[in-house]
């Protein structure tokens, strides 16, 4: 799909305060590049302090590649939740 982000090369989502775009498009624009971050397993819409994020899913909260996260991505707070992995249920 993309390269994955490097050490010296921090994911690029900031643009102006936006936050009268929907966050699904944002989502949708973004996703790909935030799962390219090493120790990334997903993102999805999420709730902090009452408002709308994008909530990043990671492995281990404290891995240094989270640095290359942005704080804010148009207009929308990025909270980091550590999940672990995410596994398949066996059906």
């Amino acid at each position: 799909m993309g390269e994955e982000a490097s050490a010296s090369s921090p994911v690029n989502l900031r643009r102006p305060e936006m936050t009268d775009v929907d966050i699904k498009d944002v989502l949708k624009r973004h996703a790909n590049k935030l799962m390219t971050v090493p120790g990334v397993v997903g993102v999805a819409e999420g709730r902090t302090h009452g408002k709308q994020c994008i909530s990043i899913f990671v492995i281990d909260s404290k891995a240094e590649s989270l640095k290359l996260l942005p704080n804010n991505i148009e207009g929308y707070s990025v909270n980091i939740e550590e999940s672990g992995e995410f596994r398949a249920l066996d059906s």
